[in-house]
């Protein structure tokens, strides 16, 4: 059998940790091998959002910064991390480290703003690291920039879990489930679909749903001095309120545009940069958080709304991610599946066209009960994105992220070589 063994690796928007995990890749067969997470220090952690600060003002002074001697230092400490994640897995898994044919390295995202919301202004997307010194540290080849080549290619660079959803789906049909979406509770929430249209073609799409952890834990930090609302223990204090969600539903999440994201269809993808909480005064601090919790499972259910009426509406949810952990977040987006939570007014009948495509014979449950971890769901994309570069297959396609043609995604760089410039580029508008 063509066994190819890669290790994925990525950091989120949260600026907590580093996951890695090994895993193998055969044809129609996806097996982890070992995972590991390693915290963020608090340095690099506030370096980072001092960094994604900046580049939010000023994304042109990428070059400028990038010379700076604090920068230098952010990434590199950045960098030595994963590659000490890296070593530390293969040293766990047993296996030599000859069998790995690659690391999939995905980079701090800094920024994005995607040709579908830039207009006129210059399409971006920002990864940092330095895959040079990760291919040095590990001696194994990297591979890095896996949102570039498709940017390039007329689409919005993301998102990239759709395709390695798809790949799952053998394993996923052999337990009896055909049509399925995937529901990630990150810091930013997407979906991804793998359904049929009437006459049995596959399908495969998705999307980004707006901010999910990113105002829980924004607001949890802020108010009760913790990292997040562990089991919704501060949310649960509170209350939802209904014209505060309806605030956060029209002012939270905004495009450079001042177009409301939730509103504007797929294919499209978001950035925390862009999210904002406003009009908060005169609320209680359990009040804002409860309703802020509310607004991840609304926005993740509205967001159905954007899945064609031409393909099977998935009955299985899989999710995965940190937030749906706090089970206040979870139970509200099994409320409004069961048609049984707060509904604005102006979303009563998007709502009730949601509810009447699922029916009642839907199912939620973690995606680690069809053995698929969802620990690990985020890095193992990166793993199957060097796969599939090694192989020659594309990870995007025109109905996924409006990408031109099917593309591969990727770029090369090994121990030993000449030290590589930043990795992320510049891309034209695209109007």
């Amino acid at each position: 059998m063509d066994c190819i063994k890669t290790i994925g690796v990525m950091t989120g928007n949260s600026l907590d940790a580093v996951d890695v995990v090994l895993s193998e890749f055969s044809i129609n067969r996806i097996k982890d091998i070992q995972g590991l997470t390693l915290p963020y220090s608090d340095t690099l952690r506030q370096n980072f959002i001092q960094i994604k600060e900046t580049l939010k003002n000023n994304p042109q002074s990428l070059s400028k910064l990038a010379q700076t001697k604090d920068f230098i230092s952010t990434i590199n400490e950045y960098t030595t991390l994963i590659a000490q994640a890296v070593n530390e897995v293969i040293e766990h898994s047993k296996i030599n480290k000859t069998e790995v044919a690659a690391i999939g390295f995905h980079g701090q995202t800094c920024g994005h703003l995607p040709p579908s919301l830039a207009g006129s202004s210059q399409a971006y997307t920002i990864q940092v690291g330095n895959p040079n010194l990760l291919a040095d540290l590990t001696s194994l080849p990297v591979i890095y920039d896996f949102r570039s080549d498709d940017m390039l290619n007329g689409g919005e660079g993301a998102p990239l879990a759709p395709m390695h959803n798809a790949h799952l789906a053998a394993s996923l049909k052999a337990q009896g489930i055909t049509e399925f979406a995937f529901c990630n509770g990150g810091n930013t929430g997407n979906l991804s679909f793998i359904s049929k249209t009437p006459n049995g073609e596959n399908v495969v799409l998705g999307w980004d749903s707006g901010p999910f952890n990113h105002f829980p834990d924004m607001l949890t930090q802020k108010f009760f001095k913790q990292n997040y609302d562990r089991n919704g223990f501060y949310g649960n204090q509170g209350t939802i309120k209904p014209e505060l969600l309806k605030i956060l539903f029209d002012t939270a999440a905004q495009t450079p545009q001042g177009e409301n994201y939730y509103l504007l269809p797929p294919p499209k993808s978001s950035d925390p940069a862009w999210y904002r909480l406003l009009d908060l005064q005169g609320f209680k601090p359990w009040d804002i958080l409860r309703t802020a919790e509310y607004l991840s499972a609304y926005t993740m259910f509205h967001s159905l709304k954007y899945v064609p009426e031409n393909i099977t509406m998935p009955k299985h949810l899989l999710v995965f991610g940190g937030g749906w952990k706090n089970p206040l977040i979870l139970n509200d987006f099994q409320n409004l599946m069961n048609r049984e939570a707060l509904v604005l007014p102006e979303h009563q009948e998007i709502f009730k066209f949601i509810n009447q495509r699922l029916g009642r014979d839907y199912q939620i449950c973690w995606s680690d009960e069809y053995g698929v971890s969802g620990q690990y769901m985020e890095a193992r994309i990166m793993a199957d994105l060097a796969y599939c570069k090694i192989k020659n297959i594309p990870f995007t396609t025109p109905q996924m992220t409006n990408c031109k043609t099917p593309t591969v995604c990727g770029q090369w760089c090994y121990p030993q070589t000449e030290q590589l410039p930043l990795f992320s580029r510049a891309y034209p508008g695209r109007k």
